[in-house]
């Protein structure tokens, strides 16, 4: 049995999330008790020995494809090189961390290989009659359903981010790396890379954004909100918010983090007058530091924070903005 990951990777570096799909492949194996292996892959520039760590994690074999047109993610590109090697190998799944770019590359592959989708897992599954089992939040995240699905072709499986377990290297091993040929046929294309506009950091995509500026209810509307962009902007972080704020029309719902929104992994979150409800919370508990204001001194959010600050945010704000912009 081959259990396929798929290697998220930015500026030469592994993310967390394929880390954490190393332990879901790990169980599958081990739960099916049969001989098998665990295979990365992965696409555009990433260098060989950042791929070879992979093997402290339990991966034996990585595949790396890399070519013309994929410097950067291009839909197209990306799903005729995943899935022509998808097709070739038949591995018994592919496991991805749900971020924006795997959900538009996961849909393509899935077509390609007319096989089953299953997004926002929360659990997967693979039983001996050849199912495969999975459940995944609806209904905002109240209720759950279970799903049972053909394990043939290979079913494609979008974990959250947030039930990824933080896994830590448990081997001294080194993963083998593959070169896997591919000939981007640019003539099939339907679309092409014009320019690339790199975003301002404020309006990057939360899931990409190293520093992030959260709203909750408690900023409220007009200036105070204001502040918050401004903050935002002054330290180069992009804006989220909390569901209060997304209904207010404030900001588009792209920006909302939580379990019906986006589920983020910044450096740096700063929480301004959220509460800390685990819909929330559930949304950026990968956070590596977390900064709250909130004049609620038990406030849920405190628990999550690594620097608690207890007071009105709308007094606190123009403080901060103003000092910040004097040390700039």
């Amino acid at each position: 049995m081959d259990i396929w990951i798929y290697v998220n990777h930015r500026e030469d570096e592994i993310e967390e999330t394929t880390f954490g799909l190393t332990t879901e492949a790990r169980r599958l194996l081990n739960e099916c008790d049969q001989p098998g292996r665990i295979t990365g892959v992965a696409l555009g520039p990433v260098s060989a020995p950042v791929l070879e760590s992979l093997g402290r994690y339990g991966v034996e074999r990585v595949l790396h494809i890399n070519a013309d047109g994929m410097a950067r993610y291009q839909g197209e590109v990306y799903a005729q090189a995943l899935a022509g090697t998808v097709q070739k190998e038949s591995p018994a799944c592919l496991l991805m961390a749900q971020t924006a770019e795997t959900e538009d590359l996961a849909q393509r592959v899935a077509a390609s290989c007319d096989t089953a989708l299953v997004t926002k897992a929360m659990d997967f599954n693979l039983t001996a009659e050849g199912k495969a089992l999975a459940i995944r939040p609806v209904a905002n995240g109240y209720l759950f359903e279970d799903l049972e699905l053909d394990a043939s072709p290979a079913p494609i499986v979008l974990f959250l981010p947030a039930v990824l377990l933080d896994t830590v290297p448990t081997q001294e091993t080194t993963a083998s790396v593959s070169q896997v040929p591919f000939q981007l046929a640019a003539d099939d294309l339907q679309t092409r890379t014009v320019e690339v506009i790199e975003a301002a950091p404020e309006d990057l995509d939360l899931e990409e954004a190293d520093i992030i500026v959260a709203a909750g209810r408690g900023i409220g509307k007009g200036e105070a909100f204001g502040n918050v962009q401004a903050l935002a902007k002054a330290i180069g972080g992009s804006v989220g918010a909390t569901r209060p704020i997304i209904d207010w029309g404030l900001v588009e719902y792209e920006r909302q983090i939580g379990q019906t929104g986006k589920y983020v992994a910044p450096r740096l979150i700063i929480n301004l007058g959220i509460s800390g409800a685990n819909e929330y919370t559930a949304g950026m508990e990968k956070a590596q530091q977390v900064i709250a204001i909130d004049r609620n001194p038990r406030v849920r959010m405190f628990r999550f924070a690594d620097l608690g600050v207890v007071g009105d945010v709308h007094e606190i704000l123009p403080l901060l903005i103003s000092r910040i912009e004097e040390h700039k």
